[in-house]
């Protein structure tokens, strides 16, 4: 059986790793590695978007330690903080918490409640509420206001009325897992390039370079970059997907954000505090790398600004040197001159994730299509909502081998 995989992210590795007994070829028109790809410094390489995971994410776990990478996962607990008006708050301990001046103590109470009640509940039963009028309906106006709506227009931007409650009751459920003085992480040390070349040693089939603009139906078999395949598994992004077979096997209209993440170079710290969520600010994230893991590995202190845009959103469509110049302007305001910054790169990725609108569980796109031999998987695979994760991606690149070597044998 020859099975021809488009995209080279994790969940095509996770695939061509679970069907490499198969003929299989890799297709990607831009990086191995997709959204994990990664930037080579001076001595030390680090991925362009931050990445770190947790103590649940079961399938990746498995997948580093069949990889033999075990000894590089490192786990810590992670300081976060944030910043109002220049200003930044940590987070962390009962008392930091409590010190917190934009919100009243009863206030603080019933977030703390929402939290712990949000482990135990069912999200997917507020698929079809938006976010305001959930947080609205359970926590207030000054909730919303002073904490939530900050948070969430750095999220989504212009789109946030548009997000489902079971987005956020999710994302708040996964990341309530909290030890006294900060959240748990854990990250592979040195990067999480090893986990991807670790994966294509393993995998050991061809890989093309190759944009895939069209594909071919012909006597139930597919062409692919000029080639005749039995199965092809998508994984790239829908919106590059070929309109004729997007028809056909009858896709829902999927609605993308934006990702784009500058990364610097600083001679100092800017505070001692892993992750700052930001306020009116162009960036919506402060994610100082360095506070994660070890100065030393790199020898200067590295720090991530990150935004969220759409594909059509002004600040994506900024080239990388107006990007980069607006970046720095932005960071003086959190005390970081530019004297201090020796260098900064900006990177993009289009299409990062789906917007997880209202009603958003109805778009899930199950594995097997209508059009025999011809699956999707990825970030609109199920083990991706109601939030992307590495751990969702090589869940559903495990899952839809399954499904091909079930039908297929």
């Amino acid at each position: 059986m020859k099975v021809a995989i488009v995209g080279a992210g994790l969940t095509g590795l996770s695939c061509a790793l679970a069907l490499k007994d198969y003929d299989v070829v890799l297709f990607e028109k831009d990086e191995i590695g997709g959204l994990l790809s990664s930037y080579r410094g001076k001595g030390y390489t680090i991925e362009k978007f931050y990445h770190h995971c947790f103590r649940w994410d079961e399938e990746l776990l498995k997948l580093v330690k069949g990889l033999g990478l075990s000894n590089k996962l490192v786990w810590k607990t992670t300081k976060i903080g944030f910043s109002i008006d220049g200003k930044i708050y940590p987070l962390n301990t009962p008392f930091e918490i409590l010190r917190y001046p934009y919100l009243s103590l009863g206030e603080k109470i019933r977030l703390a409640r929402f939290t712990l009640k949000s482990r135990k509940r069912d999200y997917r039963t507020e698929d079809d509420k938006g976010v305001v009028d959930g947080i609205l309906d359970e926590l207030g106006e000054g909730l919303l206001e002073r904490f939530f709506m900050p948070l969430l227009r750095a999220k989504f931007g212009e789109h946030y009325q548009d997000i489902s409650y079971a987005w956020l009751l999710a994302r708040v459920s996964i990341r309530s897992n909290r030890k006294w003085g900060g959240e748990e992480l854990g990250y592979l040390r040195h990067g999480f390039h090893q986990l991807v070349e670790r994966m294509i040693e393993k995998i050991d089939v061809e890989i093309r370079q190759k944009a895939i603009e069209s594909i071919g139906v012909l006597n139930g078999r597919f062409i692919v970059g000029g080639e005749d395949f039995d199965v092809v598994v998508w994984t790239a992004p829908l919106p590059y997907l070929d309109e004729k077979i997007k028809r056909y096997v009858n896709v829902p209209e999927i609605r993308y954000q934006s990702s784009i993440c500058a990364l610097l170079s600083s001679d100092k710290s800017l505070s001692d505090l892993y992750w700052i969520n930001v306020d009116k600010a162009v960036f919506g994230a402060i994610i100082e790398h360095t506070n994660f893991m070890p100065l030393e590995d790199y020898g200067e202190h590295l720090i991530y600004l990150a935004s969220y845009s759409t594909p059509d959103g002004w600040l994506f469509n900024l080239n990388e040197r107006d990007l980069g110049n607006l970046y720095l302007k932005e960071i003086e305001r959190f005390g970081l001159d530019r004297k201090h910054i020796r260098w900064i790169k900006v990177f993009k990725a289009k299409y990062s994730a789906p917007l997880y609108e209202n009603g958003y569980l109805k778009k899930i796109i199950p594995y097997r299509t209508n059009l025999k031999g011809f699956y999707i998987a990825g970030l609109v695979s199920p083990p991706n909502y109601p939030e992307r994760s590495m751990n969702g991606s090589v869940k559903a690149g495990f899952d839809v081998a399954r499904c091909v070597m079930d039908d297929f044998g």
